[in-house]
């Protein structure tokens, strides 16, 4: 399945990305903020992602491109069921030009009209403002703070959770 809109490009990874993946993830802000993402992230561990999201029949993962150029800008995935999930990650070279703002709405606007998603919640850590604007923009609604919820190497951390319902499109 492929999901777009006028400049992006929702569809699955392969193994001709990995190459693209591996340089996108060599940026340590993506560590920071996803529990048990590698650092430094090699060409194993894509080939492994890679492998792991086709043999997830709970979730979709897409690679975000530049509809234009094929350009790797990141990655967005949605777990569904009647509450499902959905994250993200920009490469570093795609932040600031909302990015994950359109994939999110693009992917989001498909898990609660066709996914059977009847609420769709979004995470991120209270530090990370960007993505938290990224989850406003795109039409969820701040719930409020998750104590100790997201595990990392260095201990638990809170998460501030955002939900959109298929009423809020």
């Amino acid at each position: 399945m492929e999901l777009r809109d006028e400049s992006l490009v929702l569809r699955p990874p392969t193994r001709d990305d990995v190459p693209a993946i591996v340089e996108a993830c060599q940026d340590p802000e993506l560590a920071r903020f996803i529990p048990g993402f590698p650092s430094p992230y090699t060409e194993r561990d894509a080939r492994g992602w890679i492998a792991s999201r086709a043999k997830d029949r709970g979730s979709l993962t897409f690679l975000i491109v530049d509809a234009d150029n094929g350009a790797l800008c990141g990655a967005i995935e949605v777990r569904l069921g009647d509450v499902g999930s959905i994250g993200y990650w920009v490469a570093r070279t795609a932040r600031g030009h909302g990015v994950a703002t359109r994939a999110t709405k693009i992917l989001s606007h498909w898990a609660v009209t066709n996914g059977g998603v009847q609420r769709l919640e979004l995470t991120t850590d209270p530090e990370n403002i960007p993505s938290q604007r990224v989850a406003e923009k795109a039409g969820f609604t701040r719930e409020g703070l998750l104590r100790a919820h997201m595990k990392f190497p260095e201990g638990r951390r809170d998460s501030v959770m955002f939900s959109l319902l298929p009423s809020d499109l």
